[in-house]
C-alpha cells in the first residue's frame, strides 16, 4: 500500500502567522479476478475468460504450459486448454500480477476417462494389467455397481476423491475378452455402462506403424509393449535383410514371434522395413499356421497381392509371409502409394538372357550379339580370372550392359549380366526416402514370370524366375558423376545371376559404371 503524506503549509504575513494542515491519501492497490483460486476444465478442452479488475494501469501473467495457452485481451485473461487424451487429470498454475499484488489460479483438467453423466463408454486396452480411474460427479456413497460379468476386472471406490477405479488383470490368453460394468445411484438414476475390451496376448505381432521415422520412435513403441532391445547395429551382413543393414533387434513378449528386427537406413536414419521372426523356425511349414498368419493380416486390413504378399493402403505397407533357411518370418516393408502412371520399357530388357543357355556365351558370342543389336564396346576391365565387358546402346538412352566372363571356364563362361539405366523412372521412383518399383515395371517383370522374392539390404528388390533358375536384383545405386567427381548421379541397375544374391558389394561395379559413362559421354561428343 502506498504511504500517506502529510504536508504543512504555512502562510506568513507581517501581522500574523497561520499554519493550515493538508492531507493527501493515495489510492489503495487492488487486484480481483472473476475466478477464485481454482478452475476446473473439461477433458475435451475449452476456452475460459477471466476478468481482471485492478487499480493499476497494467497487469501481466505467467504460467500455463504445453496444454494450457494464455493470452491477454483488454481486461481479460484468456485460458485455452487443449484436449486431454490421458486418463489422468493434469494441473497447471497461472499467476496474475498487478503492481505489488499477485493472484494464483490452480487449473485442473479432467482426464479422458470421466463419468459425469449417464451413457455408455467403451475402453480398449492392451493385454497388460492396468488401472483406469474415473471421476464421478455422483455421491459415491450412494453409487452401486449393478453387475460385473468377469472376474478379471475388479473395482474400488474412493468417496473422498470421488474416484471410481477399475483394475484390469493381464490377459494371458490369445483371445480378446470383454467385460461390462453398470453404475447407478441409489435412486436408480444416471445409469452408466462401462465396457472394457482387452486385447489377447501377443501371438502375431505388427511392427511399429510409423514408417519413415527414426529409431527413437521405434524404440519408444517397443518399450511401450515391453519388448527388450537385444541387438544394435553391428554392420555385419544378414543373409535375409542384407549386408551392412542397420538392424535394431528386439525380444518381444510374443511366444510365437519372439524376435522383431527393424532396418533403419544408415544415411537418412529412417525406418523402412521390419521383420518378425517366428520362435519355431518351421512354423510356416504347417499349413494351419500359415493360414492363421494370413487371417491375422486380413483382419489388420491387408489385402492379398501375389506370391504370399499382402498390402495395406492405409499403412502404405507390404507384408510378406515366408519361410527361408533362417526361419519362418513376416516381413513388413514401407511402400508408398504410386500416385500417377509411369512409363517403362516397351518390352522386358532381356538382352542375351532371351537365350536360356546364356551361361554358355563366351566373349566372341557376346560381342556378336551386341554387334547385331546396336551395342558398342566402351570399356574392358580385367580382374582375377576374368574380364568385364561394358557395351552401350544409344537406343536405350544411357543404357549399359555389363558382362562378367570367367575366361578360365570353357563350359559356362558367362557368370552374370547387369543392365544399367540412367533413366531411373523406367524402373522405380523415390518417395519420402523410399525406393519403390513402379507398378508398370513390376507388371512387366511378372509378365515374363519374374516373381518377387524378398528385399535385400537397402531396398534391393530380388526376383526369381523359377522356370529358368534365374534371379534378378533391382538396385538403386549412386555412382560418381563422370563429369564431376565431387558429385553423385543415380542409376537403376538390373543384375541377373544363376544363383541367389545373398549380399551386395558393388563398389567395383560403381567404378566400372562411372568409367563406362565417361567413355559414352566422350564418344557422343
Amino acid at each position: 500500500m502506498k504511504t500517506y503524506i502529510l504536508s504543512l503549509v504555512c502562510l506568513l504575513s507581517w501581522t500574523f502567522v497561520s499554519c493550515k494542515p493538508s492531507i493527501e491519501i493515495a489510492q489503495v492497490q487492488s487486484l480481483e479476478l472473476s475466478v477464485q483460486e481454482r478452475l476446473q476444465m473439461k477433458q475435451e478442452g475449452e476456452e475460459v475468460e477471466v476478468q481482471v479488475k485492478t487499480t493499476e494501469t497494467d497487469w501481466s501473467f505467467l504460467g500455463g504450459g504445453s496444454w494450457l495457452k494464455l493470452s491477454k485481451s483488454g481486461n481479460k485473461l484468456i485460458l485455452k486448454g487443449a484436449t486431454n487424451e490421458e486418463l489422468q487429470k493434469r494441473k497447471a498454475s497461472v499467476i496474475v500480477r498487478a503492481g505489488e499484488l499477485s493472484r494464483t489460479i490452480e487449473v485442473e483438467q479432467l482426464g479422458k476417462a470421466q463419468i459425469l453423466e449417464s451413457g455408455q463408454k467403451t475402453y480398449e486396452v492392451d493385454q497388460w494389467a492396468r488401472e483406469i480411474t474415473f471421476i464421478v460427479d455422483n455421491n459415491l456413497e450412494d453409487l452401486e455397481v449393478i453387475s460385473s460379468v468377469s472376474d478379471w476386472v475388479k473395482y474400488e471406490l474412493n468417496p473422498k476423491k470421488k474416484e471410481f477405479r477399475i483394475i484390469v488383470e493381464e490377459n494371458k490368453s490369445y483371445d480378446e475378452r470383454t467385460a461390462t460394468l453398470y453404475l447407478r445411484d441409489a435412486d436408480g438414476n444416471g445409469d452408466s455402462k462401462i465396457t472394457i475390451k482387452q486385447e489377447g496376448a501377443m501371438y502375431y505381432v505388427l511392427p511399429y506403424g510409423g514408417f519413415n521415422q527414426t529409431e527413437e520412435e521405434v524404440k519408444a513403441f517397443e518399450n511401450q509393449r515391453r519388448s527388450v532391445l537385444i541387438g544394435k547395429p553391428s554392420g555385419l551382413a544378414n543373409s535375409l535383410i542384407g549386408g551392412n543393414a542397420n538392424l535394431w533387434t528386439f525380444e518381444t513378449k510374443s511366444k510365437a514371434f519372439n524376435v522383431i528386427q527393424y532396418v533403419i537406413e544408415p544415411d537418412e536414419r529412417r525406418y523402412r522395413n521390419a521383420i518378425a521372426w517366428a520362435t519355431d523356425p518351421r512354423l510356416f511349414a504347417r499349413d494351419r499356421e500359415f493360414d492363421k498368419a494370413v487371417a491375422f493380416l486380413l483382419k489388420e486390413g491387408f489385402v492379398p497381392r501375389r506370391n504370399s504378399t499382402y498390402y495395406s493402403e492405409k499403412h502404405e505397407c507390404q507384408a510378406l509371409v515366408a519361410m527361408s533357411n533362417e526361419g519362418s518370418f513376416i516381413m513388413y516393408t514401407f511402400e508408398p502409394k504410386q500416385t500417377k502412371e509411369m512409363a517403362t520399357f516397351g518390352q522386358f530388357p532381356w538382352g542375351v538372357l532371351q537365350d536360356k543357355e546364356w551361361r554358355d556365351y563366351d566373349r566372341e558370342r557376346v560381342e556378336a550379339w551386341e554387334k547385331a543389336n546396336g551395342g558398342r564396346l566402351v570399356l574392358e576391365e580385367e580382374d582375377d580370372g576374368g574380364i568385364s565387358l561394358v557395351f552401350a546402346s544409344d537406343e536405350f538412352g544411357g543404357m549399359l550392359r555389363i558382362y562378367s566372363i570367367n575366361e578360365r571356364n570353357d563350359v559356362r563362361p558367362l557368370v552374370g549380366v547387369q543392365h544399367v539405366f540412367t533413366k531411373t523412372d523406367q524402373v522405380y521412383y523415390y518417395d519420402r526416402g523410399a525406393t519403390v518399383l513402379t507398378n508398370e515395371f513390376a507388371t512387366l517383370a511378372r509378365k515374363e514370370k519374374f516373381e518377387f522374392s524378398r528385399y535385400l539390404d537397402a531396398r534391393i528388390f530380388l526376383f526369381e524366375h523359377k522356370d529358368r533358375t534365374l534371379y534378378m536384383g533391382v538396385y538403386r545405386s549412386e555412382v560418381e558423376d563422370p563429369q564431376n567427381k565431387d558429385q553423385q548421379i543415380i542409376v537403376a541397375k538390373l543384375e541377373f545371376l544363376s544363383t541367389q544374391l545373398s549380399q551386395t558389394d558393388d563398389s567395383l561395379d560403381k567404378a566400372i559404371i562411372t568409367k563406362a559413362l565417361r567413355r559414352v559421354k566422350l564418344t557422343n561428343q
